[in-house]
């Protein structure tokens, strides 16, 4: 199987996106329909003006990546739309076809300070190109993949709402206290966790032993660093350097590589700090208050924090209490945006401290949800890596159908 190179421009139709009339950061009571830019979603506006599933790239601003909306969306004034141009163009297989060559978009700038992308431009770039049924065959096989690592995605967000859910349940709302207090059993809980409740309130509305102590009490804070850039030497070595950009989806919880890697040399000729998984990391500055737990050993740049217990075994409790710190600094700060974190942040934030024996019940049943969620994302790290080595193979003819189907039966 072979197929033939084509223009974009004379299978696919492309348009510009539009100002949406009001767009909100956040989703609000009306504002629920996801705005998608060239850099992706960047807010939620009243209604939608575009279906699940059109292909989206960057028109202004962010070039050269492509973005596939999961409901119906809004693309902003500065994306491009790209639809089939016929019923005999497989919307699946074009949009494979666009993100083997869309990064090369970049390339064709025209943009002075801001970077621009024209629709003719992008219609001039060449994509493989083979006949309906072909197509449909290979957006299958490709398709296969991608819904294995949908149905991880799906899957690890359920657990950590799950996690969520029991630390809100045990540690904001006392639950557990409440049923004991009204004679009941709590729920979903054996008698000996149980027992570590106590069945009734103190004056200041805690549980009975419980205290209020800084959040500071309870977690070590480790700054980043980053090795100079003008030293090639110090970069693209083995060790994953996280910034806000690695930051994982929502539900993912865990990062496990980063968009740059800094070397042995890097590590010892500047300020960062290796940090092993389950370490939380916290956004302090630009993007601020987006949090991620380290899959793996890794350091990450000074616009980040570094968060630790400083009691063993409480790596699902420190992510959760960070989680529910930062929605208390944006209810402080009402709604709005805070520009940055500092030390001083964290030192006015306080938390309700169980006992210990409380702490270390929870990591114990929150760290197998986790646990599954990490190995979700080890999983979809290898099938989209599978993918991505299949797609140009496929889009040339080395490869054939069979054998790329072979290849994912076996994974997928």
């Amino acid at each position: 199987m072979s197929g033939v190179r084509t223009r974009i421009a004379n299978v696919a139709k492309i348009s510009s996106g539009k100002r949406p009339p009001l767009i909100e950061k956040e989703k609000t009571a009306q504002c629920v329909v996801p705005v998608i830019g060239g850099g992706g979603p960047s807010g939620f506006t009243l209604e939608a003006n575009e279906s699940a599933g059109v292909l989206i790239t960057g028109r202004v601003g962010t070039l050269g990546k492509l973005h596939v909306a999961t409901e119906a969306c809004w693309p902003s004034d500065n994306a491009l739309i790209i639809k089939p141009a016929s019923d005999e163009i497989d919307r699946s297989f074009l949009r494979y076809a666009l993100s083997e060559v869309i990064a090369s978009a970049t390339g064709l700038n025209r943009g002075a300070a801001n970077p621009l992308l024209t629709q003719k431009d992008l219609g001039q770039l060449e994509i493989a190109f083979f006949p309906f049924a072909e197509q449909r065959e290979i957006a299958a096989i490709l398709g296969a993949l991608d819904d294995k690592i949908e149905v991880n995605r799906k899957a690890s967000a359920t657990l950590e709402e799950m996690a969520r859910a029991l630390y809100r349940s045990w540690f904001v709302d006392f639950d557990p206290v409440w049923a004991r207090l009204e004679g009941r059993q709590p729920a979903h809980m054996d008698a000996a966790t149980a027992a570590l409740f106590p069945d009734s309130f103190d004056d200041d509305g805690l549980p009975v032993g419980w205290k209020t102590a800084p959040y500071l009490d309870l977690v070590e804070i480790i700054s980043g660093g980053t090795p100079k850039t003008t030293v090639d030497e110090y970069w693209n070595g083995d060790i994953p350097w996280y910034s806000v950009v690695d930051a994982p989806a929502a539900g993912q919880v865990f990062v496990h590589s980063t968009e740059k890697n800094i070397s042995q040399l890097g590590f010892g000729n500047s300020a960062v700090k290796l940090v092993p998984r389950g370490t939380t990391i916290i956004s302090a500055r630009g993007t601020v208050g987006k949090i991620a737990m380290a899959g793996g050993d890794m350091v990450f740049n000074q616009s980040c924090y570094g968060l630790r217990g400083k009691l063993p075994e409480t790596d699902a409790f420190v992510y959760f209490a960070t989680e529910r710190g930062v929605e208390q600094l944006q209810s402080m700060a009402h709604g709005s945006v805070f520009a940055t974190i500092t030390r001083k942040t964290f030192q006015g934030l306080d938390l309700a401290k169980p006992p210990i024996k409380l702490l270390k019940a929870y990591d114990a049943s929150a760290s197998v949800w986790l646990d599954r969620i990490h190995a979700f994302g080890l999983e979809s790290r290898t099938l989209a890596t599978l993918r991505d080595t299949l797609l140009p193979r496929l889009m040339s003819g080395e490869l054939r159908v069979g054998e790329a189907r072979e290849l994912v039966e076996e994974v997928a």
